[in-house]
C-alpha cells in the first residue's frame, strides 16, 4: 500500500481539533526532540490547567506544611491523582476519537506526542500525591495533623 500525502494530511487535520498533542506531523519530530515545554504547548486548554494545578500541588505541600496547615495535605493526596487521571483519559479519549475519525492510520510518530502528554500527566499526578503525603507524614510527628 503506497502512502497517499492527501490521505496523511486530511489524516492529521481530522486529528487537529481531538487533541492539540496529536496533530504534530511526522516532519517536524526528527529535526526537534519532544520536550515537556512542547507537551504543555501542544495540549488543549483544559490540560494545561490542570497541568498547572498539578505542579501548583507539588510546590504547594511543603508551604503548608511550614505554615502548620498540613490538615489539608490530605486533600491535596487524595485528589491529584484523580485530577491527573482524569485529564490522562481526556487526553486518550480526544487521540482514540481523533483516530476512529481520521481516514487512514496516523502513523506512530503522529500519535507519541498524545502518549507522552498522557503519561506526562500520570507522572504530574503521582508527583503531587508523593508530595502530599510525604509532607502529610512529616508532620505526623509534630503533632501539626
Amino acid at each position: 500500500m503506497r502512502l497517499n500525502l492527501k490521505n496523511t494530511a486530511s489524516a492529521v487535520l481530522v486529528l487537529l481539533p481531538a487533541s492539540p498533542a496529536l496533530a504534530s506531523t511526522p516532519t517536524a519530530l526528527p529535526a526537534r526532540h519532544l520536550g515537556i515545554g512542547d507537551i504543555f504547548g501542544a495540549a488543549a486548554l483544559p490540560v494545561q490547567f490542570v497541568i498547572l494545578l498539578l505542579t501548583a500541588t507539588i510546590v504547594a505541600a511543603p508551604i503548608l506544611l511550614a505554615l502548620g496547615r498540613a490538615s489539608k495535605l490530605g486533600v491535596l493526596a487524595k485528589g491529584a491523582p484523580l485530577l491527573a487521571l482524569a485529564a490522562c483519559l481526556f487526553t486518550l479519549l480526544a487521540g482514540a476519537v481523533g483516530i476512529a475519525n481520521s481516514p487512514a492510520v496516523p502513523s506512530l510518530t503522529v500519535l507519541a506526542p498524545g502518549f507522552a502528554e498522557s503519561l506526562f500527566l500520570l507522572v504530574l499526578g503521582a508527583l503531587a500525591t508523593f508530595s502530599a503525603v510525604v509532607c502529610r507524614e512529616l508532620a505526623r510527628p509534630r503533632g501539626l495533623a
